[in-house]
This record gives structure tokens, sequence and C-alpha cells, in this order.
């Protein structure tokens, strides 16, 4: 998916929904819930409850689960913690900072070494840069880099340990290009 189809159903969220505004935040609960949210449904959930709850922001997830198939592009393949993100995004930015928005969180998330989130439960999970936005690629090149199956509970961590990493890059480029938080 390229970075412009993203703006374009960012944009759609936004003059379909609205501004939002989030009150102050603690950015360090931010990852604990996304990262704890993401066992509840899915990384997409995580990020987008963890700001509901820890930030206000007035969004029900069923609200995104419902309103995703009239976006103008499908965005089911890639990485559910980004497009929670991009909801955050498309409700608290001035749609002036979307791009910057994008660009640095896919940066972080493909070239960033993750996760850095430790969960508690597993602290020394290895780190590989993601080098796609798609979920099943993001996956396939974390485990090559690894060596750890598919399939492992390993590989789960590493999903939900990345929700919470999004979640807090996500949370630190609202501070830094909004007044909020």
């Amino acid at each position: 998916m390229e970075i412009s189809q993203i703006l374009e159903n960012m944009n759609f969220i936004r003059e379909s929904f609205g501004e939002r505004t989030l009150r102050s935040f603690d950015l360090k609960r931010i990852g604990e819930l996304s990262f704890s949210f993401y066992w509840e449904y899915n990384c997409e959930y995580g990020v987008v409850t963890a700001f509901s709850e820890e930030a206000g922001l007035k969004l029900d997830y069923l609200e995104v689960k419902s309103f995703t198939s009239l976006l103008p592009y499908r965005w089911n393949k890639v990485c559910g913690a980004l497009t929670g993100a991009f909801w955050v995004f498309a409700l608290t930015l001035e749609p002036s900072e979307f791009k910057t928005a994008v660009e640095r969180l896919v940066d972080f998330h493909n070239e960033t070494p993750l996760p850095l989130f430790k969960p508690p439960q597993m602290a020394r999970l290895p780190k590989a840069p993601a080098r796609s936005i798609l979920c099943r690629n993001s996956i396939i090149n974390w485990c090559k880099a690894t060596g750890i199956s598919p399939r492992s509970r390993e590989r789960n961590f590493r999903c939900a340990a990345i929700t919470a990493d999004v979640a807090l890059k996500c949370g630190q480029i609202v501070r830094e290009l909004s007044p909020v938080g």
C-alpha cells in the first residue's frame, strides 16, 4: 500500500468522523495498555483501545471495524498496529501533519529493530526490522532474521510487543505534532 493511499484513507476518516481531542496521557501507560489489549482481540484494537482508555480518544473499536470496509483503500493486509495508529493520527492531528506522521511511523516500524517493548513474560525477545508494513511480510522477515517459527509463542509476543512499540511511537508523534498530551 502506498503512502498516498494511506493518506486518502486518513482524510476519508477525518471527513467522516471529524476531529477528536486527546487529554493528557501517560506514554508508558499507552504502551502497557496496547500490549494488554492486543491479547483481547488484535493489534489494531490494542492501539485504538489504549488511546481511548488512556488519552480519552472518543472512538469505539466497533466503529473502526464497521467503517473499515468503507475506506477508499482496503488496508486489511497492513499491520493492524499501524492502522490503529493511522486512525489516531486521522482523528487528532491537523490534516497537514498526516504525511509527516505516517512517514515517521512507517520508517520507525520498518527500519528499527523491534520489538523495543519488553513484555514481562518474555523480556528477551530478539529484535529485527520489519522491513514492510504488511503484516505477513513483517512476520516472515522477523522470523527469518531471528530463526523463530511464525507459529511460536515468541512470535505472538513479538506482535504484542510491536503493538506497544507502535502505540508508543504514535503517542510521541502526536505529542510532537499537536499541542495535546
